[in-house]
């Protein structure tokens, strides 16, 4: 997807490009997004060996709030998984100054022997408090997948804008995200530069925790 573009990292515009969207008609509108970016991480792990990914979605909304989405990025997993493919879809509301957004998504790994693709059902609340942009996210996972809450904040500093979110992923550990990102005006789409600070504490003490530093450029389209 749009990495979290539906949820609460909303807030985490850098990693997603900014959408231009098309009216397509019918109280449609078309947006896509692209990013280079120097790893790939998701909830503080690493998912493709240290290694540059090439990412990118669609994005179709109605102006009802429904939504639909796909988004894929390289992976390299031990079980063969070369690729991520996420399809997702929901409504998004407000009610007076409370942003909601459910939705499901599927994270598909082809490739992966055993199949480690799953499902994930969200709940978002968002709100601006003080210049402050909020909000938080329950993602209820189906089958074995575990379940997780991720709690965000971010803010605009001039020509900048900064943003930090702390999750729970229930029987993995706990993560952060922090990201400065600015935007480049070029002559045919915004170019979205980003910095991100990321790290993963495992709740096995015999597992070693993740962290990495992030450079990314996104475009939306």
């Amino acid at each position: 997807m749009k990495k979290y573009a539906v949820t609460t990292a909303t807030l985490l515009t850098a990693l997603t490009g900014s959408a231009m969207a098309a009216d397509i008609g019918g109280g449609f509108d078309l947006s896509g997004n692209a990013t280079i970016t120097s790893e790939y991480f998701w909830r503080g792990m690493d998912q493709n060996s240290n290694a540059a990914a090439f990412q990118g979605g669609l994005d179709l909304a109605h102006e009802t709030g429904i939504y639909l989405g796909i988004w894929s990025s390289p992976v390299n997993f031990s079980d063969g998984a070369s690729s991520e493919v996420d399809y997702y879809g929901g409504y998004a509301t407000e009610i007076g100054a409370i942003g909601i957004d459910v939705g499901m998504i599927s994270y598909q790994y082809p490739g992966s022997i055993p199949n480690s693709s799953f499902e994930e059902a969200y709940v978002g609340l968002s709100s601006s408090l003080a210049g402050l942009d909020v909000g938080v996210t329950v993602y209820e996972g189906s089958s074995t997948a575990e379940s997780a809450t991720e709690l965000s904040v971010g803010t605009g500093l001039g020509d900048y804008a900064l943003s930090y979110t702390y999750g729970d992923y229930d029987n993995t550990g706990t993560y952060m995200s922090a990201v400065i990102s600015t935007e480049i005006l070029t002559e045919t789409f915004p170019v979205e530069l980003a910095l991100m600070y990321t790290e993963m504490d495992y709740d096995d003490a015999g597992t070693d925790d993740e962290d990495g530093l992030v450079l990314s450029a996104s475009m939306g389209f």
